[in-house]
């Protein structure tokens, strides 16, 4: 993955508790009315924030494949017109409006990853 997605973090505030979770930790998130649900490898963090402000603050790594499912690109396993495969076996929708722009964006990551492998 990439160095710059090390980096950046995501500020979860829980009650009085606050914690910073690394970008890569993160498969996808899922907005549930006013609460984002960040499903990570071994847990799933639930706490209020706007999906709309994390998709901006996570771009290009994640992309909003539907209203309710913001997807962390490197995580995508297969997808077809309707559903994107995640490598820990969840299928989160595609918005058919969405899926051209979708497509676009996996071909940029894997051009970029293809690239950093050339490199090395």
């Amino acid at each position: 993955m990439d160095h710059k997605q090390d980096k950046i973090r995501i500020l979860v505030k829980q009650g009085s508790k606050v914690r910073l979770v690394t970008m890569q930790e993160v498969i996808y998130i899922e907005s549930l009315g006013r609460k984002a649900v960040l499903h990570l490898e071994s847990e799933t963090i639930e706490y209020y924030a706007k999906i709309s402000q994390l998709e901006e603050q996570l771009s290009p790594y994640f992309f909003r494949t539907h209203r309710a499912y913001l997807v962390n690109l490197h995580y995508v396993e297969s997808y077809n017109r309707r559903e994107a495969l995640l490598k820990n076996a969840d299928a989160v929708l595609i918005s058919k409006y969405r899926f051209g722009d979708f497509q676009k964006a996996m071909l940029q990551i894997t051009e970029n990853i293809s690239t950093k492998k050339r490199e090395n």
